[in-house]
């Protein structure tokens, strides 16, 4: 038997909550928020329409993507690719190493 494409949702729906909950930790949840927070207006005025579930799925869904990110410059995963991005971060200190 195929599934109904509500019973697709619910269970698309079902499936971010739990990787939400698994991902967003306590540490993070705050600038994993302010993220969604801060992309959300970038979608236009048809984020007034959605219903308050359907947006609440889209917040968590950024924030599952943000705090992973948060989790993998935490544990170091793009130290060699900081210097590259931020390199006046490290040019004051170059400098002084010279």
């Amino acid at each position: 038997m195929t599934s109904s494409p509500q019973e697709e949702i619910k269970n698309a729906a079902q499936a971010i909550s739990d990787m939400h909950a698994a991902t967003v930790p306590g540490e993070h949840a705050q600038a994993a928020g302010h993220a969604a927070a801060n992309l959300c207006p970038g979608a236009g005025h048809q984020l007034l329409y959605l219903s308050p579930e359907l947006h609440q799925l889209i917040d968590e869904a950024i924030e599952i993507g943000y705090a992973t990110a948060l989790q993998d410059v935490r544990s170091g995963k793009f130290d060699g690719d900081i210097r590259d991005w931020l390199p006046d971060l490290f040019s004051s200190q170059d400098g002084a190493d010279r």
